[in-house]
């Protein structure tokens, strides 16, 4: 494993050295940690910085490589169109403005646009939340409100979901300040504007600050959640390459404590300097070797999201069974994260479930009298 992530420092850092772990190297090996982690874009870009001279995979594996990146680059290239179309359709049809949350707009940072796995479009709007779900349930009548999205299901080959919140947190108390400080910051996001590549168009995409705050408790909740991965790690590690001033780092790092991420944002800060290679002045604050290397030993073990887990299982279960198996697996990460797995996400869950029925009644009933005053 370690030669895998030696190798991934080099894939990411245009400056990294060569590793000396590439005469030993398990090119089958590596591919399989790269579709775990859902990273096969990057690791072929480390691939491709190889000269001739040095060792590689053999010619049949640098074909399947290079057939893998194709396909994500195909991907990436339908995701941009209908990241921008679903920009226009929001604004010509309900009068919203938007940006794309993630995606995207993450994948513009990394060297090769196209070398990032793509996933759904995740948008968010300027609309309040009644006003932009009754316009979804106008078009969709059987789209499914969540939490804090809703589906929307108009584009034919890429899943959507308007989100009225990005994203939100365990622990009840800070979610209530998560989300003032993204009413605060809101208007904002809207008006940086970004040309996606070969003419795809145009859309709107979160400030750097914005995500520095955002994508970190996107990770944490996914985190405790389903399982977090090192292909959300590197989002934030391009991220993190952009810079920022000493100004904004401690604005970011009076933030992150406020919203009680400060232990979580250490021990990835330890996974960004040790793991990544990135340099001390873009950190955001002093690296925490034993939590990083719990994230990261979780990481390397469930993947991408998750979805490789074998030691809690998800799957086939009902909503009330994946409760108590997400609240065990919570337990062992108790002792240094107590705000989220005792006092959070146990009770939190409860009240996702009352939100989600109040939000349904309150678009229902904005639909009913829309309807007799027409």
């Amino acid at each position: 494993m370690n030669d895998y992530l030696d190798f991934l420092k080099f894939c990411i850092d245009e400056k990294a050295e060569k590793p000396s772990c590439l005469k030993s190297m398990d090119w089958d090996g590596l591919m399989q940690f790269a579709e775990k982690q859902s990273i096969v874009g990057v690791v072929f870009h480390g691939i491709n910085k190889l000269e001739a001279s040095d060792p590689r995979p053999e010619k049949r594996k640098i074909i399947e490589w290079l057939s893998y990146y194709n396909a994500i680059k195909t991907e990436n290239e339908t995701v941009n169109r209908d990241s921008a179309r679903l920009t226009y359709l929001l604004y010509k049809k309900g009068g919203m403005k938007s940006c794309v949350l993630k995606g995207q707009g993450n994948a513009l940072m990394y060297p090769d646009p196209y070398m990032r796995m793509s996933g759904d479009v995740d948008l968010w709007t300027d609309k309040d939340d009644i006003e932009m779900l009754t316009f979804v349930k106008k078009m969709v009548p059987d789209a499914g409100i969540e939490y804090h999205h809703v589906d929307f299901p108009v584009l034919e080959q890429t899943a959507a979901e308007i989100h009225m919140s990005p994203s939100f947190m365990g622990n009840l108390f800070y979610e209530w300040r998560l989300k003032k400080y993204f009413k605060k910051v809101r208007n904002e996001q809207f008006k940086n504007i970004v040309t996606l590549p070969d003419g795809a168009g145009r859309i709107c995409v979160p400030t750097d600050s914005f995500n520095r705050i955002f994508q970190m408790s996107h990770m944490m909740h996914h985190f405790f959640f389903e399982g977090l991965g090192l292909r959300q790690m590197i989002d934030y590690y391009y991220l993190l390459k952009k810079g920022c001033t000493e100004e904004q780092r401690l604005g970011d790092w009076k933030t992150i404590k406020h919203l009680s991420m400060r232990k979580f944002t250490q021990g990835m800060m330890w996974i960004m300097k040790d793991t990544f290679g990135l340099e001390d002045e873009m950190l955001l604050a002093k690296p925490n070797e034993k939590i990083g290397r719990l994230l990261l030993s979780e990481a390397l073990e469930a993947g991408n999201f998750g979805h490789h887990e074998t030691r809690y299982a998800f799957k086939g279960k009902s909503v009330y069974a994946q409760y108590f198996v997400e609240i065990w697996r919570n337990l062992h990460f108790a002792w240094l994260f107590p705000s989220e797995t005792i006092f959070g996400r146990p009770l939190a869950r409860w009240w996702h479930l009352v939100y989600k029925r109040i939000l349904r009644k309150k678009v229902a009933r904005a639909i009913r009298e829309a309807e007799v005053t027409s």
